[in-house]
């Protein structure tokens, strides 16, 4: 019998932690300086959009595989929203709390469509409630100040929460196509 790995039963919680955890030190390195701007615009503009479906939605399995067409259009969906949720972030300062808002909407929009389009096995209640802590995340960065390390932390708490959901589904279909997990 094969032995299955931690990350192997929890890939999508991994892998959430560790881009989570690389968009917290790039967000952070902006405290530091104008030399850490440039990157941090450049890589911003599209990496998270791309990243974070990419190393979590695990679109193909031996039961329930998406065709391309669905994994593209979830792909560019995605980036659509996030496109989105940072163009309602720029109006922080302005609007108070557009950030949380950012946040929630962009979370339970990205996981509707994950829902429906790869067939993804949560319940419009799981979605709700990540899509409030995932907006929820963004309060330190409301409340205590615009620092780049509060909105990494925002960020690394926004792609736990949604990874920690993803994550779920991954083991329930794990578990349906009859891997030991």
């Amino acid at each position: 019998m094969m032995q299955v790995t931690i990350y192997e039963k929890n890939k999508p919680l991994f892998n959430s932690l560790l881009t989570g955890a690389f968009y917290f030190f790039l967000c952070w390195s902006v405290d530091s300086g104008d030399a850490t701007k440039g990157l941090f615009v450049s890589l911003m503009l599209l990496l998270p959009g791309l990243t974070f479906p990419l190393t979590t939605c695990y679109f193909r399995g031996r039961s329930h595989s998406n065709s391309d067409v669905r994994i593209l259009l979830h792909v560019v969906l995605s980036v659509g929203i996030y496109h989105g949720s940072a163009w309602l972030f720029s109006g922080e300062g302005q609007v108070k709390y557009i950030t949380v808002l950012a946040g929630a909407l962009g979370s339970l929009f990205f996981l509707i469509i994950t829902k429906y389009l790869l067939n993804k096995h949560f319940s419009v209640t799981q979605i709700i409630l990540t899509s409030v802590v995932s907006g929820l995340a963004f309060l330190p960065y409301e409340l205590i100040g615009q620092f780049g390390a509060l909105m990494g932390l925002a960020i690394f708490l926004w792609t736990l929460a949604n990874g920690s959901l993803l994550n779920l589904a991954y083991k329930k279909r794990r578990h349906r196509e009859g891997r030991r997990i």
